[in-house]
């Protein structure tokens, strides 16, 4: 079984290797979004170091259940919930949140 902290470093370095492998440039600021509970934290991904530098993380007031950014990557959408995977009538939760951040377009935070 994998876990996210394997997961965050796979995707960095599938960023890092597709940058090598067909010698493309990096356009803008790449960042990592990664959540554990109700925590949300924001990374700068370094594609030569192949490493993530936590940047940045907000509180939300539930566990993070799903997470998208806008199509012009000038918001960034989380869905909160203090419910469980699963469904059923014990796993559903009483509390429900969406929240929607701004993204700062010359920083990407």
């Amino acid at each position: 079984m994998i876990n996210r902290r394997t997961f965050a470093a796979l995707i960095a370095g599938g960023i890092a290797a597709s940058r090598k492998s067909w010698g493309q440039t990096v356009k803008g600021k790449t960042v990592f979004y990664a959540s554990v509970g109700p925590e949300l934290a924001l990374y700068d991904i370094d594609v030569d170091g192949a490493s993530l530098a936590k940047r940045n993380a907000v509180r939300l007031p539930a566990d993070v259940q799903y997470a998208w950014p806008h199509p012009s990557k000038r918001f960034f959408y989380v869905a909160s919930s203090n419910g469980q995977p699963g469904g059923g009538a014990v796993n559903q939760g009483d509390k429900h949140y969406a929240s929607a951040f701004r993204i700062d377009p010359a920083s990407a935070r």
